[in-house]
């Protein structure tokens, strides 16, 4: 029998709570940490500064290529999301909890990503050290899965947003979710759906997009290029 959405967003929290105190601990073993994820927030965002400027993608790049990724304060929105588990139980629908676990998996996987290949910079962090030190980690299958998952999480963002009832009771949430404590993780949820919603059908287009260009990096870099982004940035990111 398979897990419920329910289940897999317990699983998913908790490992995600866990990687937090993880590099938390070893924050010693991964001084470039920020380093790496402030020059990876801004590559995201010059590499999709086509969709950024137009007005029904933008608030889907700020949830997808920000709020995921981790530019925010990501400790205080999942322990919110730990406490407030008994009650998504009651009041979500499963598959809303299911795409709110992979959106769990998604923040850990590239927070995790991002902790061993700080570990392997070696100079100052320019688009070719970050293709060097991608080659050093090596963790080529992984990073696909990654963007097949980011791929799948949009489609099943975009797949629940057409159910009105979801998106209604989310914002109901919010006078109550505030007064319990739980206003980051309602935000979260609501700021994720309005996105998709705002998008309708390009939602598909938006994903594609995305995927499609990491999947072009990502062999560039497996090739052996130094500029893997130069198409979409030139030699940036400017920080």
């Amino acid at each position: 029998m398979s897990r419920s959405g329910a289940d897999y967003l317990v699983e998913q929290t908790r490992h995600s709570l866990a990687l937090l105190d993880r590099l938390d601990r070893d924050s010693a073993r991964c001084p470039r940490l920020d380093e790496l994820q402030h020059w990876q927030r801004c590559r995201l965002r010059e590499t999709y500064d086509d969709l950024r400027r137009q007005d029904h993608y933008r608030p889907a790049c700020v949830f997808f290529l920000e709020e995921l990724y981790g530019g925010r304060d990501m400790r205080t929105r999942d322990s919110q999301l730990d406490r407030a588990l008994p009650i998504m139980r009651r009041t979500l629908p499963d598959h809303l909890l299911h795409a709110v676990g992979e959106a769990m998996r998604l923040q850990a996987m590239s927070m995790d990503f991002d902790a061993r290949m700080s570990r392997l910079i070696e100079g100052p962090l320019t688009q070719p050290e970050y293709a060097r030190a991608y080659r050093r980690l090596a963790a080529w299958e992984g990073r696909r899965e990654q963007i097949r998952l980011i791929g799948d999480l949009g489609e099943l963002l975009h797949r629940t947003v057409k159910v009105p009832m979801i998106r209604r009771l989310v914002r109901w949430m919010r006078g109550p979710a505030h007064a319990a404590g739980f206003g980051k993780l309602q935000g979260f949820l609501d700021d994720g759906l309005s996105a998709f919603a705002e998008m309708g059908d390009d939602a598909t287009q938006f994903v594609s997009t995305i995927t499609r260009r990491e999947t072009r990096a990502l062999g560039l870099i497996e090739q052996g290029s130094e500029w893997p982004f130069r198409e979409w940035i030139g030699q940036g990111p400017q920080r």
